[in-house]
């Protein structure tokens, strides 16, 4: 591969990066945005995200993804577990 092709590749990589980067940020935004506004209304802090609760959640829910179980996890973060089969469910 020469320079030319292995720079630009290089660069359209790091493209990809910052706007996978720019989307999930927007995302985290809109939830807390969302979560803020409701908590606002009866005075209690704001949210912040935290990317190693987030990192926890997220493996714990692809540990459950194959039986759906609602099950805390006992591990050292709380949550709060729900179901149901609405189409119009959203998470914000």
């Amino acid at each position: 591969m020469n320079t030319f092709t292995a720079t630009s590749v290089l660069i359209v990589a790091i493209s990809l990066l910052l706007i996978a980067s720019s989307v999930q940020s927007t995302e985290q935004q809109d939830y807390l945005n969302t979560h803020n506004a409701a908590r606002s209304q009866v005075g209690v802090p704001n949210l912040v995200w935290d990317a190693t609760v987030a990192r926890y959640a997220l493996n714990y829910a692809k540990a459950r993804k194959s039986d759906c179980d609602l099950v805390h996890s006992t591990g050292p973060y709380g949550e709060n577990l729900a179901k149901g089969s609405s189409s119009t469910f959203s998470a914000i």
